[in-house]
This record gives C-alpha cells, sequence and structure tokens, in this order.
C-alpha cells in the first residue's frame, strides 16, 4: 500500500478511502488495474468520462 492511501486511512477511518481522478490522470490518459490476477484498464476519454475494461 503507498504512503499516500495509508496516511489517508489513518487520518480518515470512519470515512470510504477516496481517490482523487485529477491524480490518478495527472501523467495519462489510462491506469491499469490489477484485481485477482487480471489486468484491467481505466480510461479517461475526451468527454472527460470514465471507462474501465478487462
Amino acid at each position: 500500500m503507498s504512503i499516500v492511501i495509508s496516511r489517508y486511512l489513518n487520518c480518515h477511518e470512519n470515512r470510504l478511502p477516496t481517490l482523487q481522478s485529477q491524480h490518478l490522470f495527472a501523467l495519462t490518459k489510462e491506469v491499469r488495474i490489477e484485481h485477482e490476477g487480471e489486468e484491467y484498464r481505466l480510461r479517461l476519454t475526451r468527454n472527460n468520462r470514465l471507462i474501465l475494461t478487462r
């Protein structure tokens, strides 16, 4: 777990963790997410929408 996420969880124990999309897409318009051995891609579209594909 990254330092940023673990610090967030420690400060906000009663809330669900929230990641800001501008942090995820600061350098690129697509990120990979690994879940249970599968790879997913979360992409930011031209219309500023999110698309999750496998």
